[in-house]
């Protein structure tokens, strides 16, 4: 048994500090031996996105290339260590420093590796690795064998030779026989297909999905391979049999309670997981992920992709997140609301009134986001978007009320108009989260999916409104 309207489409971001300062997001790894970290392509790259503003398509490319070429970490002595559950973040430190793992959080909950060196379990390629602690001790380890928008695509046939290689090599490193699980519901017209294994102090559970040919919205969807990952838990760990609830009505208190108030004027949500989308084009769906994790729902970006039909190099078009969104909602009994939309046309014609009255060049209408936005004065585009009184309004007022009730915005925006601090030069449409605000400044608190470093930003209130394409919330029926 074989147990151009893009979200997040041209993008290329480091998390910050990556070039002088990676030392501080790795396993406490001092920073004099973290400088030396080095790419033979690495300058390179840095020089096409500083001379030409490269889009993501061409770069994202190059995530496994940006990895450190050094040589790759293999995970089989960690897994099969007999004090793995017992290990606490002081053990983790010394034991995987040498596979450049980095914290995911300040709270050192999640420690990722996969994005600077390469890493191998049981000779295949591991393109992430996620080790998870619970109380600080570890409680879980999660590996991508294969994954589309690390990896590429893979045929049918060949996704099959993967997993079936990946069974055997599991069969035979816990020399036990493999026991089917009950598949669980993935994305829309998708399921999730499970297997066990046990290799004592550990249960290994390998799950794989693919998407099969379908109509969808009236058009034909092709088959795509969507990942398979292996999960390594404590023996003793329930098994997960059925999809848990996402959230009821009676959690709506427990959201509002996230949220914090400082003397300096911040209100923001506490606690939204961070998702590192790496060096994908995988923000809108790292977000979606972000997001389902906080209302309680195992969920990863892989997940999401699937679901939202994201790529790695175009990344997931509007419609298919606002689809997935509204999907996700409708599965677990929430609501979604498409709170606020950019009329293109409206800003068009307004920029071009502007630019009349004060003597600049007009923009045309253009189904190319970039031509548009880029060609339009910064200024102007404040005055008339950024500096409305009434659009800034509609907009605080929505993000005041989401937050009040410890509920995340989707923000979809666009990059490269305004100068954002720790953010390497990048333009194009991007997906963020809002959490918060300050009632001082009116300064905008938002979180992008990099990682360590991105948990919580902040823009004043006339920029953010200028560079808004949409807001979107997810939310319990009685929020």
């Amino acid at each position: 048994m074989i147990l151009k309207d893009l979200i997040c489409g041209r993008e290329l971001q480091l998390p910050r500090g990556s070039a002088g300062g990676l030392g501080s997001r790795e396993l406490e790894l001092p920073p004099t031996s973290a400088e030396k970290f080095s790419h033979p392509r690495k300058n390179e790259v840095k020089r096409l996105i500083m001379l030409m503003g490269v889009s993501l398509g061409a770069v994202c490319g190059l995530a496994a290339d940006w990895r450190d070429s050094g040589g790759v970490f293999p995970l089989d002595n960690f897994l099969a260590r007999g004090d793995l559950w017992g290990m606490t973040t002081n053990d983790l430190v010394p034991a995987l420093r040498p596979g450049r793992f980095t914290w995911l959080d300040e709270e050192k909950t999640t420690a990722l590796g996969g994005k600077w060196m390469r890493l191998s379990f049981l000779n295949f390629p591991v393109w992430e690795a996620q080790v998870r602690l619970e109380s600080n001790r570890v409680n879980r380890v999660e590996l991508s064998f294969y994954n589309r928008g690390d990896a590429g695509d893979l045929s049918a046939g060949d996704f099959e030779k993967l997993l079936n290689r990946v069974i055997w090599a599991l069969t035979n490193w816990t020399a036990s026989a493999g026991t089917a699980l009950p598949d669980l519901a993935g994305a829309a017209h998708t399921k999730v297909q499970r297997a066990m294994w046990l290799r004592p102090p550990s249960r290994l559970e390998l799950e794989w999905s693919t998407s099969k040919p379908h109509l969808e919205g009236g058009k034909q969807t092709l088959y795509r391979s969507e990942f398979i990952r292996l999960k390594v838990l404590p023996v003793t760990a329930p098994t997960n049999v059925a999809p848990p609830k996402l959230v009821t009505w009676q959690t709506v208190f427990a959201l509002r309670k996230r949220v914090q108030s400082l003397d300096d004027g911040d209100t923001f949500i506490a606690g939204v997981p961070m998702v590192d989308q790496g060096f994908k084009g995988y923000c809108a769906a790292a977000v979606i992920a972000r997001l389902m994790r906080y209302y309680g729902k195992d969920f990863d970006q892989h997940d999401a992709a699937q679901l939202a039909g994201t790529t790695a190099q175009e990344g997931t078009r509007n419609l298919s997140m606002k689809d997935a969104l509204k999907k996700l909602a409708q599965q677990n009994g929430l609501h979604f609301q498409a709170a606020q939309e950019a009329d293109i046309q409206r800003l068009v014609t307004d920029y071009n009134l502007a630019a009349t009255l004060a003597r600049k060049p007009k923009v045309q209408l253009a189904h190319n986001l970039d031509t548009m936005l880029l060609g339009m004065d910064r200024e102007l585009l404040l005055k008339i978007r950024g500096r409305n009184q009434a659009a800034a309004t509609v907009f605080k007022d929505l993000v005041s009320k989401s937050i009040a009730n410890g509920l995340p915005v989707v923000w979809h925006v666009y990059l490269g108009l305004f100068a954002e601090p720790g953010m390497w030069p990048m333009q194009g449409a991007h997906a963020r989260l809002i959490i918060g605000y300050n009632k001082k400044s009116g300064d905008i608190l938002y979180t992008d999916t990099w990682g360590r470093g991105h948990e919580l930003k902040r823009m004043n209130v006339e920029e953010a409104v200028a560079i808004t394409l949409g807001l979107y919330v997810i939310k319990p029926p009685n929020a």
